[in-house]
């Protein structure tokens, strides 16, 4: 591996979390799963950008406390198979470990962070007004935004760019694997996020990474 890696970044929906969208079954829980199948058909009839669809999914929480009392769901999400083991292991080796996601807003995030023990986590940020969501999108965490939160928080580490590795799934990842030193494409949707990547790794198990950052090979 190389030497000169000390954060990585590991995308959420396909990779952390075992399924297309953690969003989903979080809506399910909170008993918006309709609301949340509506406008995404909506989404995908219209074709529209990521950064359009995560500004239309964004209506889905409006109402939702923003007060934490949620956070309990992020509890029950299917976890990729060796998540938890992959980021436990990555930390032993002295690796700053964090997740920058387009599928979730910080709603979800500050807990996903404390379940699996991550250094960081971005998203897309919500609006809010009188303790709860109020349907609109302060900051969209689309591909440009993946790659420009990287570089923030390295540069709040005092950390170079050289410094980063990322691991991802899908089109917005790209421009994150761009300024990355080293990138794994993970099962990934198409040939041109596999072409982005510096490795490709097509596995029902995030384990299957590790080999690319152990300090001993």
């Amino acid at each position: 591996m190389q030497e000169s890696i000390e954060v990585i970044s590991l995308d959420l929906d396909g990779v952390l979390f075992n399924g297309p969208s953690a969003a989903y079954p979080l809506a399910v829980e909170l008993g918006l799963g309709h609301r949340f199948l509506n406008v995404y058909q909506k989404i995908v009839a219209a074709r529209q950008s990521l950064e359009d669809s995560i500004t239309e999914g964004s209506k889905i929480w409006r109402g939702v406390p923003a007060n934490g009392t949620y956070d309990y769901t992020v509890e029950s999400l299917p976890l990729m198979t060796g998540a938890e083991d992959v980021v436990s292991t990555l930390k032993s080796w002295k690796y700053k470990v964090g997740c920058i996601s387009s599928g979730v807003s910080q709603f979800f995030m500050k807990p996903f962070i404390r379940r699996l023990g991550l250094d960081f986590g971005y998203s897309n940020i919500l609006g809010e007004a009188n303790g709860a969501h109020d349907g609109t999108v302060r900051y969209v965490m689309g591909g440009p935004q993946k790659a420009e939160t990287a570089i923030g928080y390295l540069r709040e580490e005092g950390l170079p760019v050289e410094s980063l590795a990322s691991v991802g799934d899908g089109r917005n990842d790209i421009d994150l694997f761009a300024i990355s030193a080293f990138s794994v494409a993970f099962n990934p949707e198409s040939e041109d996020v596999s072409k982005a990547a510096t490795v490709t790794v097509h596995s029902e198990n995030l384990k299957d990474i590790l080999q690319y950052f152990d300090p001993e090979v």
